[in-house]
């Protein structure tokens, strides 16, 4: 039976009482559902590797609790936790054929031979790799995606209650990641074993989860599917982390507690956006600098000023098979940053060093407060 496992206000300083202490995790508190696939994401240092680290009781806690089905884990150690654990390196025994690298949980837990074989046959089958074993050659004979296939069978072979990847897919090229990112997918699937996922990677968590947590800084950002994350973004950070967000340097035109409008200033012109996607805190005074965000399927590019169109010129023109990518540069008094704006396919008579006009869809622009750096 799956489990639940749930995080109530754990927190993790490294070097604590140090002259200088690292809060790798700041009271995080969720839960994840029992037969869950869900995927830790963040950039480097936002404390997910920590936090399945001691998810699996290799690191202590400095405070709060984890429980697994209800049950404190917080203190027990990692060899009485039954947990299953795949590291990036895969982690194969060199010296071992395949059959014994599947087999080696069971035996440190002094499982009947006859067993040993019966279970390691199943999740050979159920990885998809029969042919191998008849074969059984050493795991250096196996091709990337194969290890890691072997790697998630010794980590499933003994039933755990809770299945733990840590960047699993970080060796392999980009065909094969894509690939395995299904297969991990499948065989969570088949075992409905509650799974922890982590991943710099936007897309592939996007891919694969069933739910996702932004972290930064050791805090969660937020939690949702990937349709949530990606449609709505609590922060410009979650925005700018799942998928490619365009900031406008606006100001808020207009606020009645709900509803808001915008203003973005350049240098010759002040347009107005209009209603927006708001994820303004209710405080907030008209006036105030905010930020304006757009994806780049909810910009366009042209050649005429339209009405609420900015002035840029476009940098580079990249096909991407089902869409044309164009970067525009625009004054650095709206953005920092080129806009990315992705069109259906190639506009007629743009080129690359053409100056053009890039627009807002409307009622598509989402208002938020500037993240540190970006207020200015």
């Amino acid at each position: 039976m799956s489990l639940d496992l749930n995080y109530r206000d754990v927190s993790k300083v490294f070097g604590a009482g140090g002259k200088n202490p690292v809060e790798a995790l700041k009271k995080v508190s969720f839960t994840i559902n029992p037969g869950e696939l869900f995927c830790l994401l963040g950039p480097s240092g936002c404390g997910k590797t920590t936090l399945l680290r001691s998810t699996a009781g290799l690191e202590s806690i400095t405070s709060g609790h984890i429980f697994y089905g209800g049950r404190d884990m917080t203190s027990i150690p990692p060899f009485r936790r039954n947990i299953g654990m795949v590291f990036q390196s895969f982690a194969l025994y060199p010296h071992m054929n395949i059959f014994e690298n599947v087999a080696y949980g069971l035996r440190v837990r002094k499982t009947p031979e006859a067993e040993v074989r019966r279970k390691v046959t199943e999740v050979m089958e159920l990885v998809g790799l029969m042919e191998e074993l008849k074969r059984n050659p050493s795991p250096a004979g196996l091709s990337g995606g194969q290890q890691q296939r072997v790697a998630i069978a010794r980590a499933l072979v003994y039933d755990p209650d809770l299945l733990l990847l840590d960047e699993p897919l970080a060796n392999l090229d980009a065909k094969l990641r894509r690939y395995m990112r299904a297969e991990i997918r499948r065989i969570q699937k088949a075992t409905n074993i509650t799974t922890i996922f982590v991943t710099h990677d936007q897309e592939e968590a996007m891919a694969v989860g069933d739910r996702l947590a932004v972290m930064r800084r050791g805090v969660v950002e937020q939690i949702g599917s990937s349709d949530e994350l990606y449609n709505k973004p609590n922060s410009a950070f979650v925005a700018n982390f799942i998928g490619k967000m365009n900031f406008f340097k606006a100001e808020l035109a207009a606020w009645d507690g709900e509803n808001a409008r915008a203003r973005i200033i350049g240098p010759d012109f002040e347009l107005d956006v209009g209603k927006g996607r708001n994820h303004l805190p209710t405080g907030i005074a008209v006036g105030s600098r905010i930020l304006v965000g757009a994806r780049p399927e909810q910009l366009s590019v042209g050649l005429r000023g339209v009405e609420g169109a900015m002035a840029g010129k476009v940098n580079i023109i990249q096909h991407l098979g089902q869409f044309v990518r164009y970067e525009v540069s625009v004054d650095t008094a709206i953005s920092a940053q080129p806009f990315e704006v992705d069109m259906p396919g190639l506009v007629a008579g743009i080129a690359e060093g053409d100056n053009v006009y890039v627009s807002i869809k409307k009622g598509l622009a989402s208002f938020y407060l500037p993240e540190e750096g970006q207020s200015e």
